[in-house]
């Protein structure tokens, strides 16, 4: 009779996990690349900022080298992303990372790796998270991914 109540808390713990919706991203065209075998791996599970009372959470994704954190979602990021050409968009440096400020539609900014091997995506609901919070959360890992150019 010992069982039962670890199977209803296996039970209980399988109910709860369903609970969070899988987030369907398409991959990137290079999402096989080893480089982001590791990046992925060693990205954080949460990402929060002192103005939220908890963290955003890392959410399972549907496709290869793809991240995403908080419910709804927040942040997004894909590796294996085409590289940037040499732009006159806006480049920043975080934690050793380059990235290209490509678009930014309303609250959602979207900036890729600039100068990395495979470059990354990382798409940013500024309405529930700065894009500093995101990109220093996430900067660490894609700075494994090889270092390959840089913004001048």
């Amino acid at each position: 009779m010992r069982s039962l109540p670890i199977l209803a808390a296996a039970a209980a713990l399988l109910a709860l996990a369903g609970c969070a919706r899988t987030v369907v991203l398409p991959p990137a065209d290079e999402a096989a690349d080893p480089g982001c075998a590791e990046l992925i791996v060693t990205l954080p599970e949460q990402i929060g900022e002192e103005s939220r009372p908890e963290p955003l959470e890392r959410r399972t994704t549907t496709s290869q080298a793809t991240a995403a954190w908080g419910d709804p979602s927040a942040i997004t990021l894909r590796c294996g992303m085409p590289a940037p050409a040499p732009s006159t968009q806006r480049c920043i440096s975080v934690n050793g990372v380059d990235w290209l400020e490509v678009a930014q539609e309303g609250g959602v900014w979207t900036f890729v790796s600039y100068g990395r091997s495979p470059a990354t995506e990382v798409v940013i609901d500024t309405g529930a998270v700065t894009a500093v919070t995101a990109l220093e959360a996430v900067s660490n890992a894609v700075e494994r991914t090889d270092r390959v150019g840089a913004c001048t």
